[in-house]
């Protein structure tokens, strides 16, 4: 292509020194005068210049400025010129690169969308890591964990994003190293302390070159919790089916001794045995209740309940017993209190232990008070007593199953650790949530259905 321009510029150039060398020799011929030859050549001169300009320099000038223009990101414009034929081919394998680059950053852009929604919907953190060490990418999930935003993390070493020394020296031995480097379970305070399962796999270029890491980080603090509960579930249980067997079998060896012929021990011992096989029972009535709720097994058969006269039974149920350690019941319930959706017995349930646990939990003299609230599209029904109150340290376990503030003073009350977890199940199973407030002057638990 440029070989024809060559030649064609060349041949423009001889053309007009032909017309000079035409005209002097006409002029030393005495054909024309020396101002003929002057203007004649000036004139061939001209509109060869203007010849040049129009099929040459112009175009020239287009496909640069439309070259540059694309160089700067600006893909749409297309070359038009009409100039020599090589131009135009030039011009047009310009425009055909243009489309090609269009079309090559469209897909490149989709992959990197796809690449950035997928990265934004994982549920583990990603961290990436140039072979310098600053971050080039997080994900929403390590903002989530850590509290900090991409844009200003970006370019950044990593110990300026995420103030991790133990975090920062793994990065760095996996960048250094080319090794990928596992760590189960590492603690980190963000602000609260998580364990985080931590994967960092080091990015190879061609030749082996390190070209940065990338981190895939799991938040298993959740797990581990569970675990411990499941742990601590299975010690719980454990110890609470042993106790009354233990003691059954003890008092059983010692009738099978020769006590048994003492009515009035083996009386004694039969009704001790009693109590305990009972405990026994209710212990496993309700480990299979529990069960039940959490595998979401029992279907809840909602009906509209009248909460007013279920309150009311439930206070009268339990009076006596409040009579008894010299404790006043009280109610503060609205007249116009609307019936919520759900399923009577297990709403019962509910109520009886929370104030059951009242009732056990407040000496002698104290005020215990049972009422209801609405607000808006849900209904508040609370137990607030003046008891003995609960530590905050316990406030967030109370729920746990087995979990008990004073494992001696609550074995001896004859509870099973596990009615208050039944009742967040039960509450949960309906669509509300139950809540726990306590000081010194006493405890108010409340649970929240919606109408």
């Amino acid at each position: 292509m440029l070989k024809g321009i060559r030649q064609r510029t060349i041949g423009n150039y001889g053309l007009l020194l032909a017309i000079f060398v035409g005209f002097f020799l006409l002029h030393y011929q005495g054909y024309v005068s020396l101002w003929v030859v002057l203007i004649g050549s000036s004139l061939a001169t001209g509109i060869a210049a203007w010849l040049t300009a129009q099929r040459l320099i112009a175009p020239v000038e287009q496909i640069t400025q439309i070259a540059q223009d694309m160089a700067g990101g600006i893909l749409d414009n297309e070359i038009r010129v009409e100039g020599e034929g090589e131009l135009d081919d030039l011009a047009w394998s310009i425009n055909f690169m243009a489309r090609e680059l269009k079309e090559n950053l469209a897909n490149i852009t989709e992959e990197r969308n796809r690449a950035r929604a997928i990265l934004n919907s994982m549920a583990d953190g990603v961290i990436a890591l140039d072979k310098y060490g600053r971050v080039i990418l997080l994900n929403p999930v390590v903002e989530n964990i850590f509290k900090v935003k991409e844009k200003e993390c970006i370019g950044n070493i990593l110990i300026k994003v995420i103030r991790n020394y133990e975090l920062e020296q793994l990065f760095n031995r996996a960048l250094y190293s080319l090794q990928p480097t596992l760590v189960n379970d590492l603690q980190v305070l963000t602000p609260e302390p998580r364990l985080l399962r931590i994967h960092i796999t080091p990015l190879k270029g061609a030749n082996g070159r390190k070209m940065g890491v990338v981190c895939l980080m799991r938040d298993v603090t959740e797990q581990k919790r569970l675990e411990q509960i499941r742990t601590e579930f299975v010690a719980n249980v454990s110890h609470e089916l042993r106790t009354p067997l233990t003691s059954i079998n003890g008092f059983l060896e010692t009738l099978l001794d020769g006590a048994i012929d003492n009515p009035k021990v083996a009386r004694n011992f039969l009704e001790i045995m009693n109590g305990e096989s009972k405990r026994l029972s209710r212990l496993i009535d309700d480990l299979l209740k529990l069960s039940s709720l959490e595998d979401k097994k029992s279907s809840l058969n909602k009906q509209p309940v009248n909460l007013k006269e279920l309150i009311c039974e439930t206070v009268k149920m339990l009076s006596a017993r409040a009579q008894e350690k010299g404790i006043a019941l009280t109610m503060a319930i609205p007249d116009d209190l609307p019936e919520v959706p759900g399923e009577r017995g297990f709403l019962e349930q509910v109520l009886i232990n929370l104030l059951d646990n009242a009732v056990k939990y407040t000496l002698s003299g104290g005020i215990i008070e049972i009422g209801a609230l609405v607000n808006g599209k849900e209904i508040k029904v609370y137990v607030a007593d003046t008891g003995i109150g609960i530590p905050e340290e316990s406030l967030p376990r109370v729920f746990e199953r087995f979990y008990r503030v004073d494992k001696a003073r609550s074995r001896d009350m004859g509870g099973t650790g596990l009615g208050l977890a039944i009742s967040k199940h039960i509450v949960e199973a309906h669509g509300g949530k139950i809540e726990v407030e306590s000081d010194q002057e006493g405890s108010t638990f409340s649970f929240i259905l919606p109408r």
